[in-house]
């Protein structure tokens, strides 16, 4: 929390609950926000200092979310990063392997430049990514060629994907820690188990400490065993330092699992979407909704802040992200607890269910770099009851 007595700004937050778990800030206190970059976060902070003021009482304002699964290239159901992540708070997102080292400039070029959203990237491990049907080509998976692509753009690709191989070897996910490992940097795992590839030797053998396993509470991949118990080789995997995220989905998240994996003590370590059309429509899986899930599980309102800005920005190696800090990028998001009686929608092998909840989180507003990129409500925006007298153009005589 920063002092303010001489403050002057472009815009200030006033009134909400700050959630800044980087900074231990669970508190209700204003916002300034000056040029790119955050200001000042303190109490009482006069609107005089402000150039425009918006009131958000009752609302929570956290760090711009942070997405650490989502699609925007080489998918069939790829979506564009503003007009699917801005109007649900998100400011900083991780394309999960659409492009492959083959690839990846068409990506960077055709969106991620394009992006008022920060689009970091997987590099998939085969070539061209999830063009096409590529991600079964093991003669495609370049470790070399890979590692390189990261190295050349390291300030983008923070990682690499294995995802969706129906082979029965162990290539795709050894030859990308193997590029992992070369560039100092994570793999993100989505792989079913299958007899010859089970997910015990997956977490506990091929994967290294500080990997992700994505799709956490997929029944595909249950963590739960048939005896109603999370399944021991997981804790194995959490204690060895393996990964877990949400990575919610069009099919990889069940009410059943998730319920009883938190019940036993096993919450994730990240919140995300696994965006892309189909999720979308599907379970409406974007970010408050999925963090919206994380609380009718019964993780704590910090927690869910917290594994959904601070805990993505430290794993994308951004620790300037994720945070209210003064000086840091005024990346904000302005979330609204609305409470009632909400259906919230589940997916899987089995089908889609629905689950009662009393408390859903929806975006009010997305402030990315200091700019005001989705308001719902207007709270930045001066009164209609104000707009000048529109410019008359003069008769010709």
């Amino acid at each position: 929390m920063t002092d303010s007595p001489h403050l002057k700004c472009d815009l200030l937050i006033k009134g909400g609950r700050v959630i800044d778990p980087a900074n231990g800030i669970d508190d209700f206190l204003d916002v300034a926000i000056s040029g790119h970059v955050i200001s000042a976060v303190a109490r009482d902070i006069p609107e005089s200092s402000a150039a425009r003021v918006a009131h958000v009482p009752s609302w929570l304002v956290t760090p711009g979310l942070v997405d650490l699964h989502a699609h925007f290239f080489g998918y069939f159901g790829a979506v564009f990063p503003d007009e699917t992540c801005l109007p649900t708070g998100v400011t900083t997102a991780l394309d999960a392997g659409g492009s492959g080292h083959l690839t990846f400039d068409t990506f960077n070029r055709e969106v991620i430049q394009r992006s008022a959203v920060r689009v970091f990237a997987l590099l998939n491990i085969a070539g061209e990514g999830m063009v096409g049907d590529p991600e079964q080509d093991v003669e495609g998976m370049d470790v070399s060629a890979a590692a390189a692509k990261i190295e050349q753009r390291a300030d983008i690709i923070v990682g690499l994907k294995v995802a969706h191989f129906r082979g029965p070897g162990w290539q795709p996910l050894d030859h990308a820690v193997e590029a992992a490992r070369a560039t100092g940097t994570f793999v993100m795992v989505d792989q079913t188990p299958i007899a010859s590839r089970p997910m015990d030797q997956m977490m506990l053998e091929h994967m290294r400490p500080g990997d992700i396993v994505t799709h956490c509470y997929a029944d595909s991949k249950p963590m739960v065993g048939a005896s109603g118990q999370v399944k021991s080789y997981f804790r194995e995997a959490r204690e060895r330092g393996i990964h877990f995220d949400v990575g919610h989905g069009a099919g990889s998240f069940s009410w059943k699992i998730a319920s009883t994996a938190f019940d036993q003590g096993f919450p994730p370590d990240t919140i995300s979407t696994d965006l892309h059309r189909s999720s979308i429509l599907a379970s409406n899986a974007t970010m408050p909704e999925t963090m919206s899930k994380m609380l009718e599980c019964g993780m704590d309102l910090a927690d869910v802040i917290r594994a959904s800005t601070r805990e993505p920005a430290l794993k994308l190696g951004h620790p300037e992200l994720g945070t209210l800090s003064q000086g840091a990028v005024a990346d904000v998001t302005v979330l609204e607890m609305q409470e009632g009686q909400f259906g919230l929608t589940d997916n899987g092998t089995t089908g889609q269910r629905v689950r009662q909840a009393s408390r859903r989180l929806i975006a009010q507003m997305t402030i990315c770099g200091g700019t005001v990129k989705w308001d719902l409500s207007g709270v930045s925006k001066e009164d209609w009851s104000n707009t000048p007298a529109p410019y008359e153009v003069p008769e010709e005589e």
